[in-house]
């Protein structure tokens, strides 16, 4: 990770030709969670990173909260995980990416140009509440990534290091915002952005598989 001008750079990003525009903050990347873009069953700590989920005892509403940014596409990729600090009672937790008119009563993935992954039953979620197959459950102590890849438009995510593979294709959007959705009581997850280093090896990831699109692909 670089920091200047209290900017943070996730260090995979040194790949790309934006590089000099996010140091420069004429491109802004996602840092932190955005408490005024949020349920009200969320509760967010002060630096915008943990959520814990605080709903009514007799029903199961669902919180989302999008981040403070979208994603440029410029970028080219982007990735950010979350570790699952306390599954809470029922373990609905989902990550993932949207639009910012989605609603924040959804689950990431459930509604039009809303994609997620959740923890409860390792299904992947597009622009629907019916999911399909994807991915292995995760619960308490889990770190669980998600990358979104413009060159390609694809979307993929990880848990505890280890890619699952390609769940989304054909993801076209240019405001794309990372958003997290929590369902049952006690539930609370941190979120990392690249102010630490991530559990899942981006930076061997991109130099493997995109270091020539980040070269020689994206003409800002």
């Amino acid at each position: 990770m670089d920091e200047k001008n209290d900017i943070c750079i996730p260090s995979y990003l040194r790949f790309s030709p934006a590089y000099n525009y996010i140091n420069s903050n004429k491109i802004k990347l996602p840092t932190k969670l955005n408490a005024s873009d949020s349920s009200k069953w969320l509760k967010v700590s002060e630096d915008g990173l943990t959520i814990i989920y605080r709903g009514d005892l007799r029903y199961s509403y669902v919180g989302s909260i999008r981040a403070n940014h979208y994603v440029p596409p410029e970028v080219g990729l982007f990735y950010y995980e979350i570790n699952i600090i306390d599954k809470g009672t029922c373990g609905i937790i989902g990550l993932g990416f949207c639009e910012p008119n989605i609603r924040l009563g959804t689950m990431p993935g459930w509604d039009y140009k809303s994609y997620g992954y959740h923890g409860d039953d390792g299904k992947k979620f597009a622009s629907s509440g019916k999911g399909s197959i994807y991915g292995p459950t995760y619960t308490t102590g889990d770190t669980v990534g998600v990358g979104i890849n413009f060159f390609n438009n694809t979307m993929f995510f990880t848990k505890n290091g280890i890619h699952l593979g390609t769940a989304f294709t054909h993801v076209e959007s240019s405001t794309l915002y990372p958003v997290i959705g929590l369902r049952s009581l006690r539930e609370c997850v941190l979120v990392n952005f690249g102010q630490k280093q991530f559990m899942f090896d981006i930076d061997q990831y991109i130099q493997v598989n995109q270091r020539s699109n980040f070269i020689n692909n994206i003409t800002l």
